[in-house]
């Protein structure tokens, strides 16, 4: 049911990191009152459940979107942005007159190139930006779920969990403990099944979050931006 109502991006990108956050608090909880596990609002079906997730995606999405500039500006710009600038050498020069040639005749849009884009770098990186908003519209159109779809797809979850790491962090620490607590003081046992779910979780939150997502993160950003540029070279020579 939730994947009619969520597209692919919003299920991947957006809801997926939410409930990684959330497992080891939801582990915890139903450890601690198992009731809890036959209640609705844990049910993947019906009007809370989806308004959780709707609530929770919007969360991530905006955790996500803050700390994006904050990327492009340790990277030195958007790699979409980057790659085809004239000093950048991603892509060869041959490919960038071509990506050139494809956006002037797609968009009567002439990116500043040579002395113009030395003379005036900044105007040169904004121009390249719309283009590239244009870009994207422009595969959605034609090439919806190509292979520049399912990286952005792995971009968003990337940023997205990296935006979330510091909570993900508080999340684990916090289930953790509440679940050893628990399980003492109800006769039951320190270490748990929540409790090691938790733990699990913590360790997998102080991994990623510090020593994987932020290249991958990267990564991600860079396939994308290099797929999409090239999906939109083909299909505009195809198209001619």
């Amino acid at each position: 049911m939730i994947e009619q109502l969520l597209d692919p991006y919003e299920l991947k990108a957006r809801v997926a990191p939410g409930l990684i956050l959330a497992f080891p608090l939801l582990a915890a909880a139903i450890y601690a009152a198992p009731a809890l596990g036959s209640w609705p609002i844990f049910a993947t079906g019906g009007f809370v459940s989806l308004a959780l997730v709707y609530g929770l995606s919007h969360l991530i999405r905006a955790r996500g979107d803050a700390i994006e500039k904050k990327l492009w500006a340790n990277w030195g710009g958007p790699p979409s942005t980057r790659f085809v600038r004239q000093k950048d050498h991603t892509f060869s020069a041959d490919l960038k007159v071509l990506i050139y040639e494809a956006v002037s005749r797609e968009f009567s849009v002439h990116l500043l190139i040579g002395s113009e884009a030395a003379k005036d770098p900044d105007r040169a990186d904004r121009m390249i930006v719309d283009a590239f908003r244009q870009v994207r519209q422009y595969l959605r159109q034609h090439d919806a779920n190509g292979l520049w779809s399912k990286h952005n797809i792995e971009y968003g979850f990337c940023r997205n969990l990296l935006a979330c790491r510091e909570i993900w962090v508080i999340i684990a620490l916090s289930a953790t403990v509440f679940s050893a607590v628990y399980g003492g003081r109800s006769g039951s046992h320190v270490l748990n099944p929540a409790t090691v779910i938790g733990a699990l979780s913590l360790v997998c939150a102080l991994y990623l979050g510090w020593a994987v997502l932020p290249k991958g993160t990267k990564h991600a950003a860079d396939a994308y931006a290099e797929s999409a540029w090239m999906a939109f070279l083909r299909i505009s020579k195809e198209a001619h």
